[in-house]
């Protein structure tokens, strides 16, 4: 018999080369990610991330069984927690906050690391029980300042994984050099900072960026098959993730589930929808959202903690245009605003990623693809709008309470997008525009570097305390010494610039030769018609010549 030979699939036969190998591009984004959160989550004093206290009670109470939240009868204001004396003192250690010349050594006297179970308060007792669950466990088997470390390196873990993912998908699609490069401008400092820290914030944006990015390959690809379900999985697993964060999550999903669609490939996007598997995951995510909406709309009820005030339409649109008001402020804060909001980022790290930032977006508007531009209209729009429209709803009772970090998951979606419109419209990279942007990743990982050492140092020897003093403090020190940390975050630092430089190179998309210069897609557009009525012209002359062979008229 005659030996058979079997056809390869469609899958088989159109994957590229990133596609097959997907998880290897998740494993090395996941080590070069987890690398510099787990440093943060070791150099950041015990209580030095905003509103840590209360989330590290509240997961380590979760995890001992306290699911549904009870007011706390010493402070109606607060949800009850039982937890070890060891955890619930990390409220009694903020001697350092809000005054950055107040260095952490002053925690020493303070700290407690008893075991005996203790009744105290938490102000995360509304979130979602779901993220405090994931990072909560470490605490029930280890003690004293390992439990802290412990799920801060849980919740770094978790957020590497996300980013991993967003950017294991981004090199799923057709196109993605430049959505490359804006993701990794939209991982400013304050996202490795919260990733490596018990604050539901850091999972917020890296699972934001995870589902968005899968969302995006889904539609605009052309997975079928074993790999459709794949995707969904992992779009469903993004997307609950976001859901445990915090409430402003569930406009996030909305937000990156319409655009993403939108964005999609109209013959892809009515494929995908046709598929039992797509319609499993919006169920899934519908059941996973109501749970969700259900926990939000019979929250505990606790005493207000200043009665609320009336506001009149005019004091409304004052605080509407003061909040808008501050848009670069909270840019700034994007970048980096460390501690409670008391040590901002140094200004060289302001720079680079404000510089980044402005240059990616003003690119993308000039010379993006149309057909994508709306997008980042519209993720500018949430970006720059939602802080003013939440205040209003928030003023009366609580004052102005937005921060920069609270739209860094917009923030994210924004700059992938404005990257997806370069590649959209097919912008290349010649020998110089390598360099430069091998040259901007440096300058944005020595602002990450930046930023660590002088957060060390707040906590060392005070904000404005010399670094010759640091080298030689007999006060506080991080697990393994601060010069040990620094050191593997510059080493990790210059070997992902290394790595991502490779990516740049190698990325898939519309590419001109290393001798070209680099020109807009409307130069490009304007040479090719030149060229091709050229060609007519000279076809035409050329039936026009008379033929050797033609005979004599």
């Amino acid at each position: 018999m005659a030996p058979t030979f079997q056809a390869p699939t469609d899958l088989e036969s159109t994957e590229t080369s990133w596609q097959r190998r997907r998880w290897l591009t998740f494993l090395v984004a996941f080590v070069a990610l987890l690398l510099p959160m787990a440093l943060w989550a070791l150099a950041s004093p015990i209580g030095s991330v905003p509103d840590e206290p209360s989330h590290a009670i509240r997961a380590a109470a979760v995890a001992r069984g306290e699911v549904v939240a009870v007011p706390w009868s010493k402070n109606p204001t607060l949800t009850a927690a039982t937890v070890p004396e060891n955890i619930a003192n990390a409220h009694d250690l903020l001697c350092f906050a809000f005054d950055a010349e107040v260095t952490a050594d002053c925690q020493t006297p303070l700290r407690d690391t008893d075991q005996t179970l203790v009744q105290t308060g938490s102000s995360a007792g509304l979130n979602s029980p779901a993220f405090y669950a994931l990072v909560g466990w470490p605490s029930l088997f280890l003690d004293g300042d390992a439990a802290f470390y412990g799920m801060r390196m849980v919740s770094a873990l978790l957020c590497a994984a996300s980013l991993a993912v967003m950017f294991m998908q981004l090199t799923l699609l057709p196109r993605f050099r430049w959505a490359v490069v804006g993701a990794v401008v939209g991982i400013t400092p304050m996202v490795v900072y919260l990733a490596g820290s018990i604050n539901p914030n850091g999972l917020e944006v890296a699972s934001a960026g995870a589902l968005f990015a899968t969302l995006l390959a889904t539609f605009r690809g052309s997975l079928r098959g074993r790999r459709l379900v794949e995707q969904a999985g992992l779009a469903l697993v993004a997307a609950s993730a976001l859901l445990t964060t915090r409430s402003i999550s569930l406009l996030w999903l909305l937000v990156i589930a319409v655009v993403a669609l939108l964005l999609g490939r109209r013959e892809q996007v009515l494929r995908v929808l046709r598929s039992p598997t797509a319609w499993v995951l919006i169920v899934a995510i519908a059941l996973v959202g109501g749970v969700t909406v259900l926990w939000y709309l019979t929250p505990p009820t606790l005493a207000a903690p200043s009665p609320a005030s009336a506001v009149s339409p005019v004091s409304l649109a004052f605080v509407f245009f003061f909040t808008e008001l501050q848009t670069f402020d909270f840019m700034f804060g994007m970048i980096g605003f460390f501690g409670w909001v008391d040590t901002s980022s140094p200004s060289l790290t302001l720079a680079a990623w404000t510089t980044g930032i402005v240059l990616i977006l003003a690119v993308a508007f000039l010379w993006g693809r149309r057909s994508t531009k709306w997008a980042l209209w519209v993720l500018l729009a949430v970006t720059v709008l939602i802080p003013g429209l939440t205040q209003l709803g928030v003023y009366a009772q609580y004052g102005f309470i937005w921060q920069g970090r609270y739209t860094l998951a917009m923030l994210l979606c924004l700059l992938i997008v404005a990257g997806l419109a370069l590649d959209d419209a097919g912008l290349g990279a010649d020998g110089r525009v390598r360099h430069f942007v091998t040259g901007g990743y440096a300058f944005l990982f020595i602002g990450h570097l930046l930023a660590f050492v002088m957060v060390l140092r707040r906590y060392i020897v005070g904000a404005n305390g010399s670094l010759s003093e640091m080298f030689f403090n007999d006060g506080w020190e991080p697990p393994f010494g601060w010069k040990s940390l620094a050191l593997i975050y510059a080493i990790g630092s210059a070997l992902t610039v290394l790595v991502l430089r490779r990516l740049f190179i190698r990325s898939a998309g519309a590419d001109i030769s290393r001798d070209d210069l680099l020109v807009t897609p409307a130069e490009r557009q304007e040479t090719a018609e030149i060229e091709r009525l050229d060609g007519l012209d000279r076809a035409r002359r050329g039936l026009a010549r008379p033929s050797r062979l033609d005979p004599p008229r």
